[in-house]
């Protein structure tokens, strides 16, 4: 898994996975009574490996909730390892873009320096083909019209409907809606929106907020990921909103990481480390 994948095989890849995403919808409508949640992964290995693992010994459908490369060493190698699952298993995995799977962050936060590293005068091009593949994945599923999965957060002024209206092929981000959506955190402390500590266009929401939001748009719970949590996981606004981190090692910490598990309508919470 740590041996560098030649750049002939990233450029296939790439060109195979973007023929998948261009046929998905930026929001991905999922009916599955089993399924898996992952959050945050950055170029770890070691928690790459053992969710690989996991798909291999089980029969779970898979929600990625973004956040592959950066913070890491082995971005490249994780993109491209779920990128083969994608390939290989295209309705049972699904990828769902996080805020660094564009290039207002991946050029900054280790990215791109690792395929500099490894890939030397070819890198500039993988790079551009990597956030090309990224700008097309989906952004949010929706499971039995009842759970919204995505990587940061409700949008301000927005609903689901203005959600699935995001053109894809925005590589830097930018766009207002999808800025917040990949972006925006929960916070106990408030009750509506705030200016983020993330950035310009980035807001914390709050419990008022979430409830008219999932109100309106009829659903019931929030899985989502972008926080780091030591512990790996926990639980906003009565349990209704879950926030997940599935990197055992992150920038030389060691995390608790966690995955999800929906299964018979209950969402529960499990230890990487012990898969």
């Amino acid at each position: 898994m740590k041996k560098v994948v030649s750049p002939e095989e990233i450029l296939d890849i790439l060109n195979d996975a973007m023929k998948i995403f261009d046929n998905e919808k930026i929001v991905v409508d999922i009916e599955a009574r089993d399924i898996i949640f992952v959050g945050d992964i950055h170029g770890d290995i070691n928690s790459a490996t053992k969710i690989f693992r996991l798909i291999e010994s089980t029969k779970s459908k898979f929600i990625f909730l973004g956040d592959y490369v950066d913070r890491g060493e082995y971005s490249t190698e994780v993109a491209i390892g779920l990128l083969r699952q994608k390939i290989k298993n295209p309705d049972r995995i699904i990828l769902l873009r996080g805020n660094h799977e564009t290039t207002l962050a991946n050029e900054h936060y280790g990215f791109l320096s690792e395929l500099q590293t490894k890939y030397h005068n070819i890198a500039m091009r993988l790079y551009i083909e990597f956030n090309k593949v990224f700008s097309q994945m989906p952004i949010a599923a929706i499971v039995n019209s009842e759970i919204l999965a995505l990587h940061g957060g409700i949008p301000k002024n927005a609903t689901m409907t203005d959600i699935r209206k995001i053109k894809k092929g925005d590589i830097e981000g930018t766009n207002e809606i999808l800025l917040q959506v990949l972006w925006n955190d929960p916070d106990e402390t408030i009750d509506h929106f705030e200016q983020s500590y993330r950035g310009p266009g980035i807001y914390l929401y709050g419990k008022k907020a979430f409830e008219e939001f999932i109100k309106d748009a009829e659903l019931k719970y929030i899985v989502r990921a972008h926080t780091f949590l030591i512990k790996g996981a926990q639980w906003f606004f009565n349990k209704r909103l879950l926030s997940i981190f599935s990197s055992i090692n992150y920038v030389g910490r060691k995390v608790q990481a966690k995955i999800a598990k929906l299964k018979n309508k209950e969402i529960k919470v499990f230890d990487i480390a012990k898969i």
